[in-house]
């Protein structure tokens, strides 16, 4: 294969050189037509809007409360009646609601155009790190774009207030709902509750008795001890006054002579004519009852039915303290039943109260909140669009650019092939 050199390639550019005037002045010329006659201008309109809302948080400022359950069931509340957060993307897709596009077509009278063509000339931006999105439309009509965006915009406000006023709306009907239904529920607890205080024997009455009973049985028993103090104490006493009386006699023998006892004496004498001095060597054994013996018998006597009168009052007490047991066990159970169902009402009761506290609370949010027509405040047109005086298309001069391009590529190939064919023929 025959080579070229770049002195040739020169060369052969210089020959052809009316080649490629021709042809780029052409393909020029035609892109200038084209832009002239076939391309159609657009003119892009844009209107901005600030997206703002009044938030949650602001509204609880100025509805506070100081009962902390309260502020966790309107949380809860809270998470229930949760919307989702309109981002960028959801507003991207309303700006394109048939309610919005329907109304375009019939201000602009474009009763012939279908919605996907009129939702095909609007788009929606966000600002970035701003609460403003713009909202853009291209036509090839500079004052039909500026109209159409102007439109756009105001029904697009409206169609936000509208959309958060029926959330507002619909919020405060279910709220109203359920705290009817709390208010009902918390009036019957209200009345079982009382009821239930007002009964015969209620937990604070019987807690009332079961105390009485235990301070009760803490004196039975401190009873029972002393009893059984004295109990031991008089059986020890009993041992010893046993033991005394073991050793001494019932009765005292004393011997004495008969002289001693001068009436005796006398009657002898007459009697028997016994002279002194024999009656001098007889003895006369008198016996007397022993006093000590019988203080002691007494004492034993004494001590014996004192004895048994302890034993009958600690079997007494003792039976006392177990029917008394028995009904403090007795006492403990039903006061633990109905200390139970108490706190059981009573609970009901509070968390009853709680939750409709709750649901007033989020009622007075949600009437601030519809007071202060946040539908209203949270689109608003920041700048109206106006008729723009440039299209954004077509961009001419680089359409003559790239005509002139492809002219000038156009005629290199002309030049090059038609040289390829002479050498050929050579």
């Amino acid at each position: 294969m025959e080579e070229i050199s770049l002195r040739e390639l020169i060369e052969i550019i210089i020959k052809g050189k009316w080649i490629i005037v021709a042809v780029t002045a052409v393909c020029i010329a035609i892109g200038i037509a084209v832009n002239a006659f076939v391309i159609k201008p657009v003119y892009v309109a844009q209107t901005t809007l600030m997206i703002s809302s009044i938030k949650k948080s602001q509204i609880k400022e100025q509805v506070k409360s100081g009962d902390g359950d309260v502020n966790n069931f309107s949380s809860l509340i809270d998470d229930i009646l949760q919307y989702p957060e309109m981002s960028v993307d959801n507003y991207r897709e309303q700006v394109k609601n048939p309610v919005i596009l329907e109304y375009i077509r019939e201000e602009m009278d474009m009763k012939d155009v279908p919605l996907s063509s009129i939702a095909s000339k609007i788009t929606l931006n966000e600002i970035k790190d701003t609460d403003l999105i713009t909202i853009k439309v291209t036509d090839e009509n500079p004052e039909t774009a500026a109209k159409i965006a102007n439109l756009v915009g105001d029904r697009f406000a409206k169609l936000v207030c509208e959309t958060n006023q029926k959330r507002t709306e619909s919020t405060l009907e279910f709220i109203e709902n359920q705290m009817k239904k709390e208010k009902e529920n918390m009036e019957k607890l209200l009345g079982e509750y009382k009821s239930y205080l007002l009964q015969s024997r209620g937990p604070e009455e019987v807690k009332m008795e079961l105390d009485a009973k235990l301070e009760k049985m803490t004196e039975y028993k401190t009873q029972l001890s002393q009893i059984k103090i004295d109990e031991n104490a008089t059986k020890a006493s009993l041992d010893t006054a046993k033991n005394l009386i073991n050793k001494t006699p019932q009765k005292l023998v004393t011997d004495s002579s008969l002289l001693t006892n001068p009436l005796l004496s006398a009657v002898i004498k007459e009697k028997t004519g016994i002279s002194s001095e024999e009656l001098a060597s007889m003895k006369m054994s008198t016996e007397q009852i022993n006093i000590i013996y019988v203080e002691l018998s007494n004492i034993i006597n004494e001590l014996e039915i004192r004895l048994s009168n302890l034993e009958a009052q600690r079997i007494n007490i003792e039976k006392v303290i177990q029917e008394c047991q028995k009904e403090i066990e007795n006492l403990q159970t039903e006061y633990a039943e109905k200390q139970q169902e108490y706190e059981i009402l009573k609970k009901e009761l509070d968390l009853s109260k709680e939750v409709y506290n709750a649901y007033q609370q989020k009622y007075k949010e949600s009437m601030i909140m519809q007071s202060a027509e946040t539908g209203r405040s949270s689109a608003v047109i920041v700048s109206e669009a106006i008729p723009p005086a440039n299209p954004v298309a077509p961009k001419k001069a680089l359409n003559v650019a790239v005509a002139g391009v492809v002219g000038v590529g156009i005629s290199f190939a002309i030049i090059f092939i038609k040289e390829y064919l002479i050498r050929s023929k050579q």
